[in-house]
């Protein structure tokens, strides 16, 4: 009896853990199931002259175009490199493509690194979507990273010493630590 007990107790204990957080890479100028479809809706001539402040990885640009910015836009890594994508998101096709006078050259961009780098966009466990904003704003002395669809706030750092990603999020007056279901860098 007493090992029946054990074995359910294990069984019980994997069920309960939660699941690892999914890691996937934004590829702007392939097709795939798990990203949307590009559809560029305007194509506009502008600048690009820093590496995005929103996700860091070597093709990302913050780019400028009629008064705007568009952070964060990616370009081909082989081509002429006049012109960046800029998505609305990961999960949205729309965008928006900057051509350039010069060619962009990433060779002082930081790389990608996912063990240090906050992702462009997350998945709450619940399902919740959150997108990397550029903001000033923190809440007790923490940055705040994310707005979510549900207009919670993701705040500090990412935890990442558990597979299953966790960050703090903010929703009316009360925090509480969520998990990441899937980032997106």
């Amino acid at each position: 009896m007493h090992r029946v007990y054990l074995i359910l107790l294990f069984l019980c204990s994997l069920t309960a853990q939660s699941k690892d957080t999914l890691l996937k890479l934004y590829r702007p100028f392939n097709v795939s199931d798990e990203q949307a479809n590009i559809n560029i809706h305007a194509t506009k001539s502008g600048q690009c002259l820093q590496q995005s402040k929103l996700i860091l990885r070597e093709d990302a640009w913050r780019c400028h175009a009629n008064g705007k910015v568009y952070d964060p836009c990616f370009t081909k890594n082989f081509g002429n490199k006049k012109e960046a994508l800029c998505p609305t998101s990961p999960l949205n096709g729309e965008s928006t493509l900057i051509t350039v006078n010069e060619p962009l050259n990433n060779i002082f961009h930081t790389s990608l690194d996912m063990s240090r780098a906050y992702p462009w966009a997350v998945i709450l466990e619940n399902g919740t979507y959150c997108q990397a904003i550029e903001s000033k704003e923190s809440y007790d002395h923490l940055p705040v990273h994310y707005r979510c669809q549900d207009n919670s706030l993701l705040l500090g750092h990412i935890q990442r010493c558990d597979p299953n990603w966790k960050m703090l999020q903010k929703k009316e007056d009360q925090i509480q630590t969520v998990s990441l279901a899937k980032v997106w860098f």
